[in-house]
């Protein structure tokens, strides 16, 4: 009889925290879907008994407050403003040592806006549960902007730019914070009135101007000529451009060094 009742399966046992309620008419009729003489049993006590399953229990806060916490230790910016977008619900576990890590889901271009994370729960060593948890990056930055419209072709000065605060999670990254990375730059394009200023439209200026009259050098190792030339074209440092030698007036392309000074190989 014994090992006939150990094969009769009344429920499933409840989740950590979770509460499973077994009536006396649910166990009888168990025990007669088995084939059990059900009036060889008496039931003392109540008609109905709860079974509560010991849990460990993670409030909702805590999670948050864990998340908030990895999001400004790993960001490493100073003007950082996270927020949540939805409420976290408690949790239960089982008993035992309990352990998290906490991890990015999904590639984002962008320093800020919409990042969704996850919280793993791992009980003596083992995974347990994964809590996901939704939320924003407000960042906020001193970043240049044009105090006027900037024409296209026009030398960054000093009297261009503007310092403000502003938000800048939705923003491209090439916004530039450094003015020393913009005077002397030349634009290449119009940037209108307060428009974040962007490393990706702005240049080197020429070091050579069409019509500029330099030296044309070879050299190597153990030998090194040089001649009087025009350039025919303009050209920053590094770039190939066609020159005229004024004495033979061959033209060579030759590489810009200096503002004075191109090389031939």
């Amino acid at each position: 009889m014994l090992d006939r009742l150990a094969k009769v399966v009344i429920g499933r046992a409840p989740l950590p925290g979770r509460k499973l309620t077994v009536t006396r008419s649910l166990i009888l009729s168990r025990l007669r879907s088995h084939k059990v003489n059900i009036k060889k049993f008496v039931f003392p006590g109540s008609d109905s008994t709860s079974i509560q399953r010991a849990a460990l229990k993670i409030s909702g806060n805590d999670i948050e407050q864990v998340v908030l916490n990895h999001i400004k230790e790993t960001k490493g910016f100073s003007d950082l403003k996270p927020r949540l977008l939805a409420k976290i619900r408690d949790i239960f576990l089982p008993r035992g040592q309990v352990s998290y890590v906490i991890s990015s889901k999904g590639n984002y271009k962008k320093e800020g806006g919409y990042r969704n994370y996850e919280v793993e729960f791992s009980v003596d060593g083992k995974a347990i549960r994964k809590v996901s948890v939704r939320t924003y990056l407000k960042i906020y930055k001193e970043v240049y902007v044009a105090r006027n419209t900037i024409k296209r072709n026009h030398i960054i000065e000093e009297s261009d730019l503007l310092k403000i605060r502003k938000n800048v999670d939705r923003m491209p990254r090439e916004y530039v914070t450094d003015k020393e990375q913009l005077i002397g730059k030349i634009s290449t394009r119009t940037i209108t009135p307060s428009e974040a200023i962007q490393g990706n439209t702005l240049a080197d200026p020429p070091l050579v101007k069409s019509g500029d009259r330099l030296q044309i050098v070879f050299e190597t190792p153990f030998i090194r000529l040089s001649a009087p030339g025009i350039s025919l074209a303009k050209g920053r440092k590094g770039e190939r451009i066609p020159v005229k030698n004024a004495d033979s007036k061959i033209v060579v392309f030759a590489t810009v060094k200096t503002r004075n000074i191109v090389l031939v190989n």
